[in-house]
């Protein structure tokens, strides 16, 4: 199938672009969002909305259903959305424009009902806010480099452990979108519609993905940020992994929640660690494998690093010692990581990545980084600018070994 466009996003000599293109590749889609077309982002989403359409005709109601799967009732739903009018201020204007332009096709209007099978603006805007105004699921990334590499450069896997919803409803809305723009092109790995950057690189080789990291402190939305879509901006707009912290952590973009980006470039990779709780023992800094972890918090593999949802950084909230969702998975990423030896493939990487310790992928509190709410499972290496991804499959059936796919990369 190929939407709204040729398949290749390219136009030949004197023909207009066309602003979107669409390719269901049975897993997953691959979106090409052209901005060199000339397009304005509301444009853009609009035609990108009535792609989302021609491709998934009950896009609406699988989305208005996962939301009701998300709350409780009606008020829980008016809750997370009051959330959403108090980030929504502090978008970018453009990323803004874009969700209207695709809830511009939409049936829901002004009107947010839950369980209508219908989506309204707000609803679409609680859905790319989701990580913002409500507490994530768990995820986690483990990255090697330097001499622990066999190839040299940086291998990253990230594993993203997401609610999938009752009828599956997030299976069948991966998708791999390209937004090409004249100064500065990134690729993201998600979801259709969503507009901000759960996992995502640019063209400079620097790579970002979200994970949660909870400090049970009081939550406010009030003028707060939204930090997939500023990881998004960031990759749009700087060419290092400092740069992208550095804009992160800046004390004007204060953000709801706690969290970590999880970051690579082709000779290394770091994790950012959020901590916006403003408790005495917060920090927003990064951490290498030479930095100090607190207590007997210990990594102790050279040329590598992981993190599950937590901060290990000295003198930063310690939300994983006493958790066992975090200790089990980051125990288990250690010793599979340490049983491949001094150098590892991209295949044994992978092989990490999908552990899991019984005969089917199960709970993460079993130290299952592989498991039941697994998502996807990322390989990218940087500096090829090779990405791989196992997409959980729309019959909800995990495999016992994940089958990854590559993705072709075009960011010219």
């Amino acid at each position: 199938m190929n939407v709204a466009g040729c398949s290749n996003g390219k136009a030949a000599a004197g023909v207009s672009k066309e602003p979107v293109s669409m390719v269901h590749k049975g897993s997953h889609f691959e979106v090409v969002l052209d901005y060199t077309a000339g397009t304005s982002h509301y444009e853009m989403g609009k035609a990108y909305g009535a792609a989302i359409l021609e491709a998934v005709p009950d896009y609406e109601s699988l989305f208005d259903s996962y939301l009701a799967d998300m709350t409780r009732d009606n008020q829980d739903l008016d809750f997370l959305l009051q959330r959403v009018k108090d980030i929504k201020p502090q978008m970018e204007q453009d990323y803004a424009d874009e969700i209207e332009g695709i809830a511009s096709n939409f049936s829901g209007g002004a009107d947010s009902i839950r369980g209508d099978g219908k989506l309204s603006a707000e609803e679409l805007f609680l859905i790319n806010l989701f990580p913002d105004v409500a507490r994530g699921t768990q995820c986690s990334a483990v990255s090697v480099y330097g001499q622990r590499s066999e190839t040299g450069e940086t291998i990253t896997a990230r594993i993203l452990d997401w609610v999938n919803g009752t009828k599956n409803q997030l299976s069948r809305m991966h998708a791999v979108v390209t937004y090409k723009n004249d100064n500065k092109s990134i690729v993201t790995i998600g979801y259709l519609g969503f507009m901000g950057t759960v996992s995502g690189f640019n063209d400079d080789k620097v790579f970002g993905a979200i994970l949660d990291a909870g400090t049970g402190a009081a939550y406010s939305s009030s003028s707060k940020y939204s930090y997939p879509m500023d990881l998004r901006y960031a990759l749009e707009h700087y060419q290092t992994m400092d740069e992208v912290a550095a804009y992160l952590t800046s004390p004007d973009r204060e953000y709801a929640f706690s969290h970590l980006i999880f970051m690579s470039d082709p000779t290394e990779s770091k994790v950012l660690e959020n901590n916006v709780s403003g408790q005495a023992n917060s920090l927003r800094d990064v951490r290498t494998e030479e930095s100090e972890f607190n207590g007997k918090i210990v990594w102790g593999i050279s040329d590598s690093i992981g993190s599950v949802n937590s901060f290990l950084l000295k003198g930063n909230f310690n939300n994983h010692s006493l958790n066992l969702f975090n200790t089990a998975r980051y125990e288990s990423m250690k010793d599979a990581l340490e049983s491949k030896g001094e150098e590892v493939t991209v295949d044994e990487l992978k092989s990490v990545a999908s552990y899991y310790g019984g005969e089917a992928p199960g709970e993460q509190t079993n130290g299952d980084l592989y498991n039941l709410g697994t998502q996807q499972i990322i390989l990218f290496e940087p500096g090829e600018l090779k990405l791989e991804v196992f997409f959980r499959p729309i019959d909800n059936v995990l495999p016992a070994v994940p089958q990854f796919e590559e993705i072709d990369v075009d960011l010219d």
